[in-house]
């Protein structure tokens, strides 16, 4: 009866943390706009959930910080 819950815990426990490919995909190109990140994560079957986590994880440990750039995009770099 309750299986779509399991379902959803097991989920949760499998989606992976690829934020540490993520921080060094970024700090090889400097920064990159949110377009190109979601290519790439998407190019490594990442999903967009686990991509948002990775992003806010690195952002609160202040590894990425997001900013625009100067067409309006946001953008992904290292501090530095």
């Amino acid at each position: 009866m309750f299986d779509f819950v399991e379902d959803k815990k097991r989920e949760r426990a499998e989606a992976r943390d690829f934020s540490e490919e993520f921080l060094l995909f970024v700090k090889s190109r400097g920064s990159v706009t949110k377009t190109e990140a979601l290519q790439w994560a998407k190019s490594r079957g990442v999903t967009t959930a686990e991509f948002i986590r990775a992003v806010e994880k690195l952002v609160s440990e202040k590894k990425i910080r997001k900013r625009l750039n100067d067409e309006g995009e946001l953008i992904y770099e290292t501090y530095g």
